[in-house]
């Protein structure tokens, strides 16, 4: 009694391949709403999100979707910029889910060094938010040293919580680290398994300050083929994960956090279900060793 077709399960209709394509998306729905992103510390008592979705790039127009899936999900944690124009999505999305501003992480920028008091107070007026949890210098361009400066201010005040940078480059952190009162807490950078500027990471990490990568698991035109890659193929299938899996570990493994993107509500659950196992001491010898193994690009990936 209380089953379909008489005394079979309605289930035993489906050939097992075609059921787990159906069920996977499903579970994956149920895994996330159980799965709690873990935080790391950035700055003094500010605990920011390891996992945050980006609103920007190649999906700008999908931001509305990206963000109400993300937080459906449980996900607490938003990236966006000034120059995306679509940071008024945020506090909306954030009203029609019903979630207070105070449980959410958000992250934005501001382009280049210059204008930097009206590029906060823009941002501040797009979020509808009288503070922000971290907000970055996009990238290097202007009199870093003095837009710095403007952000202590709003730091001193907690209209900031934590301030940092985006694309810096070695000499970029040095010269900024000449006249700064507060260490930047996060240099966000493009940053996957096969690309990424090593000798920016290392100083960065040398002088206390988080990274954050973009781009996790690459991007057209500016990365290998990470899903292709054999030896990332290799490493998935040995743990029955996906090549993505692989490669947001490996980021999240070497001490790092991340930001990345979709507007699918099954990949972000996949992405974000990294959190159930580990890469062994050979997988990331293996997986080290890829690096430089992208195509070279001329055009930063921020523009």
């Amino acid at each position: 009694q209380g089953r379909l077709c008489g005394s079979r399960d309605p289930l035993s209709n489906f050939p097992p391949a075609m059921l787990s394509r159906l069920l996977y998306p499903l579970l994956l729905q149920w895994a996330i709403s159980d799965v709690q992103i873990p935080t790391v510390e950035i700055a003094a008592g500010v605990h920011m999100p390891v996992m945050s979705i980006g609103i920007g790039g190649l999906e700008r127009s999908n931001a509305s979707t990206i963000v109400a899936n993300w937080i459906k999900q449980g996900g607490r944690g938003i990236d966006t910029a000034l120059v995306y124009r679509d940071q008024s999505v945020v506090p909306e999305e954030l009203a029609k889910a019903g979630i207070d501003r105070k449980d959410v992480f958000i992250t934005t920028k501001i382009p280049g060094c210059m204008g930097t008091k009206y590029s906060v107070e823009y941002d501040l007026k797009q979020l509808q938010t009288d503070y922000i949890d971290l907000l970055l210098i996009h990238y290097p361009s202007g009199n870093c040293s003095e837009a710095w400066s403007v952000l202590e201010d709003y730091h001193s005040k907690g209209t900031l919580r934590a301030i940092g940078v985006s694309n810096f480059k070695k000499s970029n952190l040095e010269s900024l680290l000449a006249t700064a009162k507060v260490r930047p807490a996060v240099n966000q950078m493009e940053l996957n398994v096969l690309e990424y500027d090593e000798e920016a990471m290392d100083t960065s990490k040398q002088m206390n300050i988080t990274v954050e990568a973009y781009s996790p698991v690459g991007r057209s035109g500016h990365s290998g083929d990470i899903r292709d890659n054999k030896i990332i193929k290799s490493v998935a299938a040995a743990h029955n994960i996906s090549t993505y899996q692989v490669a947001l570990k490996w980021i999240l493994q070497h001490g790092n956090i991340i930001t990345f993107q979709s507007s699918s509500a099954e990949h972000q659950a996949e992405d974000a279900d990294v959190f159930n196992f580990q890469l062994t001491e050979d997988d990331m010898k293996a997986l080290d060793k890829l690096h430089g193994n992208a195509p070279s690009q001329s055009v930063p990936i921020y523009l």
